[in-house]
């Protein structure tokens, strides 16, 4: 790799723009934070966006910004994590934009990885590999597949283009976990190609919002750069597992898991490819749909309780009679590894077996939430 260059001159153009939502993450916003500072590239500018938060995070943010002239602190009210994305970009001067939540961590020669391969291939969206790394295990590196039944990759560069790229979409559809396509980190965005066609977080979204942000940029650009290095450390927290995904409120889930089967729709036809039937899509897509519902249903159950049972149930009953979910229910394929039981109750629509089979998985793979007498 080639030397890197030294940090960006006062007043010159970043050429990354690093945009960091920060929420309530005085715990771990140093590790993120002292990742970045700690890169072979310096090219960098970091925009740490408070989200409202009540903990000492916002005065975390401004410490680090006194250090270094490359941190500039927002701060607005709590809008959750994409209106702070959608702000960071709206600050953002660097040539590419590059996420990181503030939970997560860069390996030391991430962002040199990214740029020598903009620098080498071109493109508007460049990714790299990550490693996993749950509570204080060692990271491990994640297998990237681009297609359906295709063999784990191990080259070091693979461009993606026209049907390819939509055999990539295709995998996660097919295998909705671990995949690249439905995150925002681990890459460099052109920050020209959101601007020009207004790519925007969807601020309403709670589910699927990386995988539409991917969607539409890839519509406008339809040609991906994949790097296999490990560019990002996700981390993975017990006491955080269940916090992303709730079923609480089934009417939004259900309008962002509609928006989804549009969003699919009209990514083939941005590509204009005939080799795949819509037909197929559409029902890759359903199959998606049941692996997160089931995924909501465990992790929602799992936290049922005498004050909260009633409203969990009545919640699990309008997902599984939600047309979106019915019309996609004869879709899902279980694959080793995955549920059985819990789509078929769902089709049955037996809500309180349901809910009662859910808990005990939810208790098994996440552990009993423990309660305050």
């Amino acid at each position: 790799m080639s030397p890197s260059p030294p940090r960006t001159p006062p007043g010159q153009t970043p050429e990354i723009s690093i945009v960091v939502p920060v929420f309530n993450a005085s715990a771990f916003l140093s590790s993120a934070v002292d990742s970045v500072l700690g890169q072979t590239f310096g090219g960098w500018e970091l925009i740490l966006v408070d989200d409202g938060s009540v903990d000492d995070s916002l005065a975390q943010c401004t410490t680090y910004a006194a250090r270094d002239a490359r941190i500039r602190v927002v701060a607005q009210a709590n809008g959750g994590p994409s209106a702070a994305r959608n702000r960071g970009v709206r600050e953002a001067r660097g040539t590419f934009v590059f996420f990181l939540d503030a939970d997560d961590r860069l390996p030391a020669d991430a962002l040199a990885h990214l740029r020598e391969a903009a620098a080498r291939e071109g493109g508007d969206l460049i990714l790299g590999n990550f490693l996993k790394q749950e509570n204080d295990a060692p990271p491990k590196a994640q297998p990237v597949v681009f297609a359906v039944d295709a063999p784990p990759f191990t080259g070091e560069t693979r461009i993606l283009a026209g049907q390819a790229l939509l055999d990539y979409v295709r995998h996660f559809l097919n295998h909705p976990s671990n995949h690249l396509v439905s995150y925002c980190w681990a890459r460099l965005y052109r920050r020209a190609v959101i601007l020009a066609h207004g790519i925007a977080a969807d601020e309403s979204m709670r589910l699927f919002e990386d995988f539409a942000f991917n969607l539409a940029f890839l519509c406008q650009t339809r040609k991906l750069v994949f790097v296999n290095h490990p560019v990002y450390v996700y981390t993975l927290r017990s006491q955080h597992a269940s916090a992303s995904m709730s079923i609480l409120h089934a009417d939004s889930l259900t309008r962002d898991m509609t928006a989804f089967r549009t969003m699919v729709g009209r990514f083939a036809d941005a590509l204009s490819l005939a080799g795949t039937p819509r037909q197929r899509l559409h029902q890759e897509a359903g199959h998606t749909l049941i692996h997160y519902a089931v995924i909501f249903i465990i992790r929602t159950c799992r936290q049922i309780a005498p004050d909260n049972h009633t409203k969990i149930l009545g919640e699990v009953q309008r997902l599984v009679t939600a047309p979106v979910i019915r019309e996609a229910l004869p879709c899902y394929r279980p694959r080793p590894g995955t549920s059985r039981l819990i789509p078929f109750l769902m089709q049955l629509k037996f809500t309180r077996l349901l809910a009662v089979v859910a808990r005990v998985k939810g208790n098994r793979r996440y552990g009993k939430i423990e309660r305050k007498p």
